[in-house]
This record gives structure tokens, C-alpha cells and sequence, in this order.
């Protein structure tokens, strides 16, 4: 058999490996212009670091505009997920009131509702919900929030928009969490005051347990109230929060602080399995 048949086609593979290869190297390496002199070597830097400004700006019109816009966000932070999700916690929380067995007074003061407590002589119920507000936010129950809707927003991209998106997600929740705080702050005292009223200072003295069955038998709805509050809250507000966060821009400002080494790790740990399949694709085409 003649050795040249042979061969050919293995150095042939092998130029196309080699080859594939040094490409998708050189999409990040070197990652800054390397000069001789006052000559700068071509292909200097790498095609993802001379174009990354670029780069990161049209990820994020496209994140911000098509995969994270306001409808999106919406819809995440509406889901039956997001719902189910919130049933869940408040009949937790509920079930485990109708355990305590400690008067209400003691409850409170030991959560730090002091203000409430000192107040039973005067306005009580308004000054219970400021309190009741500060503590909710001292809480971060925004927050909490929020980690439910973006670990469904992510739970629905591509791993690689997940890879690069999820930072600037992350830095987006604090303005959105600040927003929903003033909206506790402003809602939730009226709210309070209208679903204790005149009763609250005969509970003070009733056991956590009791006070809580005698609010489920008042308000069997409540959780569904609070949902729908939230709900028209969202529908109404979230597109201009979502404006004002201008998440297209946060994404490209996140991407841009990457280093480049650490932008290459994520790119790579993502897209393994394709980028070994475009060098052996190029051995193949070159046997």
C-alpha cells in the first residue's frame, strides 16, 4: 500500500486539529497588543479582547431588550412559580405561628417591636405598622423577593447568556429592592391598620397561636390578598422600575469589568462540548 495514501490524510487531520485549535485560542490570547519595537504584532490582542467594549454592549441591548425586558421580568416575577412559591412560605410561617404557644406581646418584643409594645396607649395600630414596615425591611423581604424571580428569569436562559447575564442580574436587584422597601414603607402601615384595628390591643395578651386562628377565621383570604396587591403592584410599576434600572447598560458594564481570564474560564467552561467539536470537525475536514 503506498505509505503517501496514509499519510496524507493523517497529516491532513492533524493540521486541521492544530489549526482549529490555535483559532479558538486566538479568540482570547494574547490578551493585550504585543509590540516589536513600535510595530504592533498582528492579531494582537486576541479577537474577544480587541472587540470587547463591542461585544459587551451588543449582549446587553440583546439581554436587556429581548431576553430580560419588562414583559419578561413581568411575567418571572408573576409566574405560578413565583406564586406557588410565595403560598408555600406564607403557609410555613403560618403553621409555625399556630405552634407558639407565647402571648403575642412577648412575641414582639422579642422580634424588636418595641415601638408597638410602647404604643398601645396611643395609635397603636398605625404605629404598629410603621414598625412592622421597618422590621420588614430590616429583613430584606424585598430581597427574598427578588431571588425568586431571578432564579426564574435565569432558569430560562441559555447557559452561556446565564453565565454572563447573572452578575449584572445580580447587580440590577438592589435599585428594584430599594424600590419595592419605599413601597412597604409607604403600603404597608394602612395595610396593618386595617386588618388589625380595634382587636389589636385585646391580642397583645392572647398566645401567638390564638391571635393567629382568629386571624385566618377573619381574613380566610388574606394570602390571596397579598398576592393580588403585589400582582397589581408589579403590573403597574415594574416597567418603570425596569426602565429605570436600564439593564442593558448594567450588562454591558458587567461584562466590561471581567478580566479577561476570567471571562475566558466562563466561556469555556460553558461552551466546552461545542468548541472540541469545532476542533475535531477541523481534524475531519482536514483528513
Amino acid at each position: 500500500m503506498d505509505l503517501q495514501v496514509i499519510a496524507a490524510p493523517v497529516i491532513g487531520g492533524i493540521i486541521g486539529l492544530i489549526t482549529n485549535g490555535l483559532a479558538i485560542k486566538m479568540l482570547f490570547r494574547p490578551y493585550k497588543e504585543i509590540y516589536v519595537g513600535k510595530f504592533r504584532l498582528p492579531f494582537t490582542p486576541g479577537l474577544i479582547p480587541k472587540e470587547k467594549n463591542r461585544i459587551a454592549a451588543a449582549i446587553g441591548k440583546i439581554i436587556g431588550n429581548e431576553l430580560l425586558n419588562s414583559e419578561t421580568l413581568g411575567k418571572a416575577l408573576c409566574s405560578d412559580e413565583m406564586q406557588n412559591a410565595f403560598y408555600r412560605k406564607y403557609e410555613n410561617i403560618a403553621e409555625q405561628l399556630k405552634e407558639n404557644d407565647k402571648l403575642l406581646k412577648d412575641v414582639l418584643e422579642e422580634k424588636g417591636f418595641s415601638d408597638s409594645i410602647e404604643g398601645v396607649k396611643g395609635n397603636i395600630t398605625q404605629k404598629a405598622g410603621v414598625s412592622i414596615a421597618n422590621k420588614l425591611i430590616e429583613q430584606n423581604v424585598s430581597m427574598t423577593i427578588l431571588d425568586y424571580g431571578v432564579e426564574e428569569v435565569l432558569k430560562n436562559l441559555n447557559p452561556m447568556l446565564r453565565g454572563m447575564a447573572s452578575g449584572a442580574i445580580e447587580a440590577a436587584k438592589m435599585p428594584l429592592s430599594v424600590k419595592i422597601d419605599n413601597l412597604i414603607l409607604e403600603k404597608c402601615p394602612e395595610y396593618v391598620e386595617e386588618y388589625l384595628g380595634s382587636g389589636y390591643e385585646e391580642w397583645m395578651d392572647k398566645p401567638v397561636s390564638e391571635v393567629t386562628k382568629q386571624l385566618e377565621e377573619k381574613f380566610p383570604r388574606l394570602k390571596y390578598q397579598i398576592w393580588i396587591v403585589y400582582e397589581t403592584f408589579m403590573d403597574k410599576k415594574s416597567e418603570n422600575f425596569i426602565q429605570e434600572l436600564n439593564i442593558p447598560k448594567v450588562v454591558e458594564d458587567k461584562i466590561n469589568e471581567f478580566d479577561m481570564a476570567e471571562l475566558e474560564k466562563m466561556i469555556m467552561e460553558i461552551a466546552k462540548k461545542e468548541l472540541n467539536a469545532l476542533v475535531w470537525l477541523g481534524g475531519l475536514l482536514g483528513m
